[in-house]
């Protein structure tokens, strides 16, 4: 083979190779102009609303005396009942109560129910609990499930009752039902 070819060859392949590179275009890059933004940031501390000395929200004993399904029984955060339809009380109910030992100083309070507390296999369901007394400055219905806002009275008073309100969903068996506990959170509104 003659060197002269290969020499030619070589200049050639280079001169290929450097075609197809020329032919490439770098894209234009437009710059943007860079913003700056001047954001505030704040931050507020309080004291966490904390609750002692709970004790068992007991809606008495009550005799069936007809047919109850459907049928609300409550028993307010003052202890004053309202019989459902087909039940009779037997022995009165005493409202629950708990103390607010911290956060006194939050004006406004969320105030959630967790899941509605079902007994005797969900034919009777806690399915709305009342919360009152010298703690607030109004009673307060939160359904299960369900979050709503309260007023603390402060002043020392810390004190809150708590009723609620049963739904028969059906007839349910004889018995003594306890055991499932109602959660109730409070948390500041700052």
């Amino acid at each position: 083979m003659d060197i002269k070819k290969l020499d030619i060859k070589t200049k050639l392949t280079a001169g290929t190779a450097l075609a197809v590179l020329s032919g490439f275009v770098p894209p234009v890059v437009n710059h943007a102009q860079a913003g700056t933004a001047n954001m505030p940031v704040t931050v507020q501390i309080v004291t966490a609303v904390n609750v002692a000395n709970t004790n068992s929200l007991d809606f008495g004993r009550l005799a069936l005396t007809g047919a109850v399904t459907g049928n609300n029984h409550t028993l307010s955060p003052l202890g004053v009942t309202t019989t459902a339809g087909g039940v009779s009380v037997a022995l009165a109910g005493t409202p629950g109560n708990f103390d607010v030992t911290g956060g006194t100083l939050a004006a406004n309070i969320n105030i959630t129910y967790g899941p509605a507390v079902t007994y005797n296999g969900g034919n009777i369901v806690l399915d709305q609990i009342t919360l009152g007394g010298v703690g607030l400055t109004a009673p307060v219905a939160v359904a299960g499930g369900a979050t709503a806002v309260g007023n603390l009275a402060g002043g020392g008073n810390t004190d809150i009752q708590v009723g609620g309100r049963l739904n028969f969903i059906a007839t349910p068996g004889v018995g003594s039902f306890s055991g499932n506990n109602a959660v109730i959170t409070l948390v500041d509104i700052p």
